[in-house]
């Protein structure tokens, strides 16, 4: 494991320091924790901007149009009780 320094802001630090005590974790484990979902976060808007680009490169065509009233009408007809 790799140790780093990093300044934070005073209301950063506060609020980090309350998790800390509501959690009973150590302050490493706050911060490791929060770099985790923010890095999570980070991967899905990733994909959600690769697949919006690969989207205006080759948008939908007449084919996903067809499909989706197909899917449409099958779905009438189930009985949905």
């Amino acid at each position: 494991m790799k140790k780093i320094a990093i300044s934070l802001p005073d209301a950063q630090a506060g609020a980090i320091e309350r998790i800390r005590r509501r959690l009973r974790i150590p302050r490493s484990q706050v911060i490791q924790r929060a770099i985790a979902v923010y890095l999570t976060a980070e991967g899905h808007h990733r994909a959600v901007r690769a697949y919006e680009e690969g989207y205006r490169r080759r948008p939908e065509g007449a084919e996903a149009e067809a499909l989706v009233q197909a899917t449409a009408a099958t779905l009438e007809q189930e009985e949905w009780s």
